[in-house]
Formats: structure tokens, C-alpha cells, sequence
């Protein structure tokens, strides 16, 4: 089976999460690429820090995606629209 595809998205708030990195070697490259993993009752999430800068989380968030798609995952990156 299929892993399932991962979305690298900013949230209205500003936060930039990778949903849909159930597994071991997702979370492993998104964690190579600065993503912190958060393991609570929700489940494994992926988010950036806060503190990081749009040209941060863009780069970050680009690198995180071109790691996944040459491990074979399918990976959506919609274009960044950032509010404020």
C-alpha cells in the first residue's frame, strides 16, 4: 500500500506543518530539514518553529519536499500565500 500523500502548508497563524508524515522515514527527512516532531494525542505532527523567518520557512519547506519526492513520497506544496 501506498504511503499517504504529505502537504507542507502554512496554517492561517503563520505555522508551516508537513500532515500526512505517518512514518518513520518521513518524519526522518523532515526532521533533517529543520521540521520538529510533535508526539501527542493528535498523533506525530510536523511543524517549523514559530521563531523561523518567511524566507526561512519557504526554503525549509522546499528542501523538506524535493527529500520526500526523491524518496518516492507524493508530496504537495501549494504556493505560499502568507496572511497578515
Amino acid at each position: 500500500m501506498p504511503a499517504p500523500p504529505i502537504t507542507i502548508t502554512s496554517e492561517f497563524s503563520g505555522s508551516v506543518v508537513a500532515k500526512g508524515a505517518t512514518d518513520d522515514l518521513s518524519a526522518s527527512l523532515l526532521k533533517h530539514a529543520g521540521f520538529q516532531q510533535i508526539d501527542d494525542w493528535h498523533g506525530r505532527r510536523h511543524r517549523l518553529p514559530t521563531t523561523t523567518t518567511i524566507a526561512d520557512k519557504v526554503a525549509i519547506a522546499t528542501h523538506a519536499a524535493e527529500m520526500l519526492r526523491a524518496a518516492r513520497y507524493d508530496v504537495a506544496l501549494p504556493p505560499w500565500t502568507w496572511p497578515g
